[in-house]
C-alpha cells in the first residue's frame, strides 16, 4: 500500500494540487460543454423564440468566460508553484492554459461587438478543443522535499 506524502513534516492525506486541478478543469470545461454543446442547441431544438435565445446566450456567455478566466487563473497559479514561472511557457500543460485564459480575456468585449460571428465561435472552439487537450495532461504535482 502507498504511504502518503510528507510535505514539511506534516502527512498529507490527498494531493491537493492534483485534486483541485481536477476540480477546477470540471468546473470550466464542463460548464462550456454543458452550456454551449448541450443546452443553447436544446433551446432552439425546443422551439424557444430566437429573440429569447438570443438573451440567454447574451447572459450565460460572458458568466461562462468569468468563470474560465477565474479558475484558468488559479490552475496558472498551481502550474507555477509546482513547476516554476518558465513552466508555462515551456510545457504544453502551461502554453494551452495560457492561450484559454488570453483567449477568454478577449472574448468578453468582442463577444458582445460579434456575437454570432465566425471568429468567436472559433474562439469557442479553441477553448473547448484546448480544453480537451488539457484533459489529456497530468495534473501537476507537488515536490516533495526530503
Amino acid at each position: 500500500m502507498k504511504q502518503p506524502a510528507q510535505i514539511g513534516g506534516k502527512v498529507e492525506l490527498l494531493p491537493t494540487t492534483a485534486v483541485l486541478w481536477n476540480l477546477l478543469l470540471t468546473l470550466w470545461l464542463g460548464a462550456h460543454l454543458a452550456t454551449l454543446l448541450f443546452f443553447l442547441p436544446l433551446l432552439e431544438k425546443v422551439g424557444f423564440a430566437p429573440l429569447l435565445q438570443q438573451e440567454v446566450t447574451k447572459l450565460l456567455k460572458p458568466g461562462l468566460l468569468v468563470i474560465t478566466i477565474l479558475t484558468v487563473a488559479v490552475q496558472l497559479l498551481i502550474q507555477l508553484r509546482c513547476y516554476g514561472f518558465t513552466s508555462v511557457f515551456r510545457q504544453l500543460r502551461g502554453q494551452l492554459l495560457l492561450a484559454i485564459w488570453v483567449i477568454s480575456i478577449l472574448l468578453i468585449p468582442l463577444g458582445q461587438h460579434f456575437a454570432g460571428h465566425l471568429i468567436v465561435r472559433v474562439a469557442y472552439g479553441i477553448i473547448l478543443g484546448c480544453g480537451l487537450l488539457l484533459l489529456t495532461q497530468p495534473a501537476p504535482q507537488t515536490r516533495v522535499r526530503h
